[in-house]
C-alpha cells in the first residue's frame, strides 16, 4: 500500500503543475491555459541553460573548469535559501488549506514531510535545470570518471535540502513572531524586503571588495560566493580536487540531517506553531471617520495598492525590480566611477555606449517588477465580488497594472536621473534613459495583467505560487530579460541605435496589449 505521505505529494505536484486540470478537464479552454502555462516553462528552462552554459564555459576559459561542481552547489542553494525565506510559513501552514490537510488520517510529521517533499521537488528541478547542462560542460572539459559522477550527481540531489530547510524555518520563525501583531502583514512585508536589501547590499559590498577592475573574475566571485557565503560547497571541492573522499558525503550527510530535523522539530510543534500563525490582533475601538468620494478607478487602485502592501510574498516577488533599482541608485551616489577609466571606457566619448547599456538595465529590473502579473490570480474565490462590480472588465484591469506601472516609472526615474547626474550625460542620454523608463513602464505593466487575464491561478494555496510561479509572471519577467540584456550588451557595443530600437519595440508592444485589453472578457 502506499505510504499516505505520498498521495498527499502527488496531489500536491499534480495541483501545482496542473497536470491534474491537463488529465481531468473536459473544458478546452482549461486544457489549452495549462498547455500554455507547461509551454512557458520549457521556454523558461531553455533560456536558463542558455545562460547556465554561458557562465560554464566562462568558468572553463579562466581555468577555474575543476570548481564549477561547487559553484554551481553554492549558487544554487543560495538561490533555494532565498526563495524559501521569502516564502515564510507559507511551505507548511498554506492558510487555504491547512484545515483541510489536518483533518486528513496523517501525522503531523508526514504532513510535513509532504510539504517539504513537494518544495524539495520544485527547487531540485530548478537546481537540475542550472546543473545538468554545467555538469556537462564541466565533464567535457575535465573528462568523466566513475568517481566524478557519483560525486556530482549526490550533490546535485542533494544540495537543495540545507537552504531549504533553514529558509523555511527562518521564514517561519519570522511569521511567528509578527503573527498576532496590529500590522503584522505590513511589519513582514518590511521585514522581508530589509533582508532582501541587506543581501544584495553584502552581495555588493563583497563583490567591488574582491573584484577586478579590468574584467570579470570569476574566481573572485568563486571565492566569495563558496569561500564566504556558502561554505559547506567547500566540501564538495575537497573530493573533486582535494583527494577527500568523505567530503561528499559530509555535504549530501550534512543536507539530509537538516532536513529531518527540521521535520522532526517542526512535526512536534506543528499546532502550536499554526496556531500562533493563525493569531488575529485584538481588536479596537471604533472610531468615527469621514467618507470621502473618489471615482470608482481610484477606489480599485488603492485596493491594489493595499492588496500589495498587505502580502509579503507578493510584495517582495512583485516589486524586486524596483527594489534594485533603489539600491542601483544608492550605489552610484557613492561609487567611485573611476574604475571605469581604468577599464578603458571614458565618460565622454562613450556616453552613447553607456546610454544605451543603462536603458537595457532598465528594460530589465522593470521586467522584474511586476505585481500585474499576478494581481488578478489573487482574488482567488472573491473574484466574483470585483467581477459584479458595475465597472468595465478594462477599467478593472488597468486598475490591477496601475500600481506596476506607478512603482517602476518612480523606482526607474530616480535610478536614471542619478546615473545622468554622477555620468554627466548629455541631452541625447538623459532622453534615452528617462524615454526607456516612460516606454517599459507601461509595456510591463499591460503585458502583465494581459496574460494574467489570460492564465488567471485562482485555485491557490498561498500568495507566493501565484507571485513567483506563475505563467504569467515567467513569461513577462523573461521577456523582459532577453530584451534588456539584448539591449544593453548590443548597445554598449553599438551605441543610441539599438537602445532606440528597443524602446520603439516597448512602445509598440505597450500599445497592442492596451488594445488587447480591450477585448478582454472576466468569467467568474
Amino acid at each position: 500500500m502506499r505510504a499516505k505521505w505520498a498521495l498527499l505529494l502527488k496531489v500536491q505536484l499534480l495541483g501545482l503543475t496542473g497536470i491534474g486540470k491537463l488529465r481531468r478537464s473536459a473544458d478546452p479552454k482549461m486544457r489549452r491555459r495549462t498547455v500554455g502555462f507547461l509551454a512557458a516553462i520549457g521556454v523558461v528552462g531553455l533560456i536558463v541553460v542558455f545562460y547556465a552554459v554561458l557562465l560554464a564555459i566562462g568558468y572553463c576559459e579562466q581555468g577555474l573548469g575543476p570548481v564549477l561542481p561547487s559553484f554551481i552547489a553554492a549558487l544554487t542553494s543560495l538561490i533555494v535559501f532565498a526563495f524559501s525565506i521569502f516564502q515564510g510559513g507559507a511551505i507548511l501552514f498554506s492558510v487555504k488549506d491547512r484545515d483541510f490537510v489536518l483533518s486528513l488520517p496523517l501525522s503531523r510529521r508526514a504532513v510535513i514531510g509532504a510539504r517539504l517533499a513537494c518544495s524539495y521537488l520544485t527547487n531540485l528541478f530548478f537546481v537540475l535545470l542550472v546543473g545538468l547542462p554545467v555538469s556537462v560542460v564541466y565533464f567535457a572539459h575535465e573528462g568523466i570518471t566513475a568517481a566524478s559522477f557519483f560525486t556530482v550527481a549526490l550533490v546535485l540531489l542533494t544540495s537543495p535540502l540545507l537552504p531549504l530547510a533553514v529558509g523555511a524555518a527562518l521564514g517561519t520563525i519570522l511569521s511567528a513572531l509578527t503573527a498576532g501583531l496590529r500590522h503584522k502583514n505590513l511589519l513582514q512585508s518590511i521585514l522581508s524586503v530589509a533582508f532582501f536589501v541587506a543581501v544584495m547590499a553584502a552581495s555588493f559590498s563583497l563583490s567591488f571588495s574582491s573584484g577586478s577592475a579590468d574584467a570579470i573574475d570569476l574566481s573572485a566571485m568563486y571565492d566569495i560566493l563558496v569561500g564566504s557565503i556558502y561554505p559547506p560547497a567547500v566540501l564538495v571541492q575537497w573530493t573533486l580536487t582535494g583527494g577527500k573522499v568523505w567530503g561528499v558525503f559530509a555535504f549530501a550527510g550534512l543536507s539530509l540531517a537538516a532536513a529531518a530535523a527540521f521535520i522532526l522539530i517542526v512535526g512536534r510543534f506543528y499546532d502550536r506553531i499554526a496556531a500562533r500563525l493563525s493569531a488575529h490582533p485584538s481588536g479596537r475601538g471604533y472610531k468615527r471617520k469621514e467618507i470621502r468620494a473618489a471615482s470608482a478607478f481610484g477606489a480599485l487602485v488603492a485596493k491594489e495598492f493595499r492588496r500589495l502592501i498587505s502580502c509579503p510574498g507578493y510584495f517582495l516577488n512583485g516589486i524586486s525590480g524596483s527594489i534594485l533599482m533603489v539600491l542601483g541608485a544608492v550605489f552610484l551616489l557613492f561609487a567611485d566611477l573611476s574604475a571605469l577609466d581604468q577599464a578603458g571606457i571614458s565618460l565622454q566619448s562613450d556616453a552613447p555606449k553607456l546610454a544605451s547599456a543603462a536603458a537595457g538595465a532598465l528594460i530589465l529590473l522593470t521586467g522584474l517588477s511586476c505585481p500585474a502579473a499576478s494581481a488578478l490570480s489573487l482574488e482567488g474565490n472573491s473574484r466574483g465580488l470585483l467581477f459584479s462590480m458595475p465597472v468595465s472588465a478594462r477599467k478593472i484591469l488597468l486598475a490591477k497594472a496601475a500600481p506596476t506601472f506607478l512603482i517602476n516609472c518612480a523606482a526607474g526615474t530616480l535610478l536614471a536621473v542619478v546615473f545622468c547626474i554622477r555620468t554627466a550625460m548629455p541631452a541625447a542620454g538623459w532622453a534615452l534613459c528617462l524615454v526607456s523608463v516612460f516606454l517599459a513602464s507601461p509595456c510591463v505593466a499591460l503585458a502583465g495583467i494581459y496574460f494574467n487575464a489570460k492564465f488567471p491561478k485562482y485555485d491557490w494555496t498561498s500568495e507566493t505560487q501565484v507571485a513567483k510561479n506563475s505563467a504569467p509572471v515567467m513569461i513577462v519577467s523573461f521577456s523582459a530579460m532577453l530584451l534588456g540584456i539584448a539591449a544593453a550588451g548590443l548597445g554598449f557595443l553599438y551605441g543610441y541605435p539599438v537602445a532606440i530600437v528597443a524602446d520603439l519595440l516597448a512602445a509598440a508592444l505597450a500599445g497592442l496589449f492596451f488594445f488587447l485589453i480591450r477585448k478582454v472578457k472576466l468569467n467568474v
